[in-house]
């Protein structure tokens, strides 16, 4: 199965309606075998339990009993013997109530759970008793009958003493029995456990990522959001009130995607509105400038280059926040419809955006030197275009009166790489990280009066990231900045 496949039945996974269901239901889950084996580890100790309390039941009874077998045969010997000698008649009365307790003490050992030599010899006894107290019965009292019991008690001793001692090692086997069954247990929950906290730690780890999938796929989707990357449908599968939440995220996308609409036909409205009264009004400032209406002074002729100066100043802010605008709309939108991806040479551009910058570079004096080499590449023209320009004008915008202007590039590996160096005041270190933020203007640009809106350069980062591409300012005496594209660069 692949990844996709996997990603897709997990997808398929039927959530309870809340996110509070499934929290209870991954706990149940999680809990079960451990519940399982405390309740079995309980039935074990109970079982164990119960084993002793046999074990300790029958041993006691066991040894007890034969205790006090030998103290009724002793009863029961004295008794006979007496009444062998002297012939009293009590004395076999005597014996009949001794012999009964005997029988009783008997019956209850051979009931217990013997081994079978014990019960043999238990056997033995009664049969050997039985004899006894026949004789006792048939015979008259004489010395001949007092040697027979003496004889016969004598053996019945010795059997109830073997009994006795068969009974302290039915004891030591009850002991040695109890022993096995602790160490059975023990190593039974060992098991138990080792095969519980595995299984319990992969539950954990399967039901915290289905926890956590929802959270997350919400969490990357506002991450989105705060980006402005609106293209891609917010979709999260989890339960009901997730996917609720989920579903109004969606809807805020769309109302982002609807204002950003709003802002950008605003934006090409206010454009086009504005261009139209600075057309007129350059066109008219360049009338006075040819002096067309009659021969101006100098005071007049420095009033009608500011006014060109200025009209061409505020003509390149609306441009730079239309194109802004326009770079923000397909970044967050859909990047793939704002590309007209074209092979092109990048020092033949390079080339045209000098030549429209020349008026600009003579104004100021300025050498530009450039040092390219042919490189190929795929990518969109007007963008790159504007990059170069962007670049180019920002170099010119900062350096001083005759100065000097590098344009590299070149190649490096698999990527196409252009720097754009000049000798100006350069960038301070603290600014570097946030030149390239919109509207940001550093201290260089504050302390030269040089005017801008901050967004040449965030223009110039977009429209690389576009490519794959980056764009750094890197330290030097002056400005120098360097742009890296990918050989084979795609859109977004």
């Amino acid at each position: 199965m692949t990844a996709n496949q996997t990603d897709k039945s997990l997808m398929e996974l039927r959530y309870p309606r809340s996110f509070l269901g499934l929290l209870l239901v991954g706990f149940l889950i999680v809990a079960l075998p451990l519940i399982a084996g405390l309740v079995s580890n309980a039935f074990s100790i109970e079982k164990l339990a119960e084993q002793s309390q046999k074990a300790v039941y029958n041993a006691t009874v066991a040894t007890q009993n034969a205790r006090q077998l030998a103290t009724v045969t002793l009863a029961m010997e004295r008794a006979g013997r007496y009444y062998a000698v002297s012939g009293d008649r009590d004395q076999i009365e005597t014996y009949k109530q001794s012999r009964e307790m005997f029988s009783r003490l008997l019956g209850e050992f051979i009931a217990l759970p013997l081994t079978a030599e014990m019960r043999d010899v238990a056997e033995i006894i009664r049969r050997r008793e039985r004899e006894v107290f026949g004789a006792l019965a048939e015979k008259l009292p004489s010395t001949e009958l007092a040697r027979q019991l003496e004889r016969d008690f004598s053996d019945l001793a010795q059997r109830t003493q073997s009994l006795n001692a068969l009974a302290n090692q039915l004891i030591e086997q009850e002991v040695a029995a109890l022993r096995a069954s602790a160490a059975k247990s023990r190593k039974q929950v060992f098991w138990q456990l080792l095969a519980m906290v595995p299984s319990a730690l992969l539950l954990i780890a399967g039901f915290t990522y289905l926890l956590a999938r929802p959270i997350r796929d919400l969490g990357a989707a506002i991450h989105r959001l705060g980006e402005g990357k609106l293209a891609k449908r917010i979709n999260v599968t989890g339960p009901r009130d997730i996917e609720m939440l989920g579903e109004q995220l969606d809807w805020l996308r769309q109302r982002l995607i609807a204002l950003e609409d709003q802002k950008t036909r605003f934006f090409q409205h206010v454009s086009h509105e504005l261009k139209t009264p600075l057309t007129a009004l350059r066109e008219g400032s360049d009338l006075l400038n040819d002096e067309v209406v009659g021969k101006l002074n100098d005071e007049q002729r420095e009033v009608a280059r500011i006014l060109t100066q200025n009209s061409l100043t505020l003509e390149r802010l609306i441009q730079d926040l239309l194109t802004y605008s326009q770079s923000q709309s397909a970044d967050r939108l859909n990047r793939k419809t704002a590309f007209d991806m074209k092979p092109l040479q990048l020092k033949d551009l390079i080339d045209d955006v000098v030549e429209t910058q020349k008026i600009a570079i003579v104004a100021k004096s300025l050498t530009v030197r450039r040092e390219c080499e042919k490189t190929s590449y795929q990518g969109d023209p007007e963008k790159l275009r504007v990059v170069i320009d962007n670049l180019l004008s920002n170099a010119i915008k900062y350096s001083p009166v005759g100065g000097t202007v590098v344009l590299r590039l070149a190649k490096y590996k698999e990527n196409a790489v252009i720097e754009v160096i000049d000798d100006g005041p350069g960038i301070p270190p603290e600014d570097r990280d946030r030149i390239f933020d919109p509207f940001y203007r550093g201290k260089s640009a504050t302390k030269s009066g040089a005017k801008g809106t901050g967004l040449g350069l965030a223009i110039v980062r977009d429209y690389v990231e576009m490519h794959h591409g980056s764009v750094r300012a890197l330290a030097a005496k002056g400005a120098h900045f360097r742009v890296l594209l990918p050989k084979l660069a795609t859109p977004i």
